[in-house]
């Protein structure tokens, strides 16, 4: 009886270690898959005017964004004013960055929120929030 216990016990444990080992990654493949340098083929305003602090319509911009790049689940693009945006991927592809710097104008400072996802067959999809204008952009990794 106790033999047969015994039995039992080692062929669930190691049926659970088998079952674990097969739901975790291969260690560091997470996130490779995405590495590479992304051409920006959209760019589309989600909203075409603001209200200042004052009040008054601003218009929001067309705007492009820089290439986005990806490397070692780290993320990055410039925006077409030169503010550099920094962030993370996730290992389901997911796209989380952000932005921070002083105004030029000596108004509120600027600060961009930017999440989207990246997928399997290398596009991109984020929108890019700030306290005004917002954009979405979709990227496309470019071929070796």
């Amino acid at each position: 009886m106790r033999r047969w216990i015994g039995s039992i016990w080692i062929v669930g444990f190691f049926g659970l270690a088998a079952a674990a080992d097969a739901q975790i990654p291969p260690a560091g493949t997470g996130g490779r898959s995405y590495d590479g340098n992304y051409r920006l083929v959209s760019s589309t305003n989600v909203n075409t005017t603001y209200t200042t602090r004052k009040g008054q319509t601003g218009f929001c911009p067309s705007r492009r964004a820089g290439p986005l790049h990806i490397t070692n689940r780290r993320v990055r693009y410039t925006t077409a004013t030169g503010l550099k945006v920094r962030g993370t991927v996730g290992p389901q592809g997911e796209l989380a960055m952000r932005a921070e710097a002083p105004s030029k104008w000596g108004t509120q400072p600027i600060d961009l929120s930017v999440n989207g996802t990246v997928d399997a067959s290398g596009t991109a999809h984020v929108r890019q929030l700030s306290h005004s204008c917002s954009y979405d952009f979709v990227w496309q990794k470019a071929a070796r």
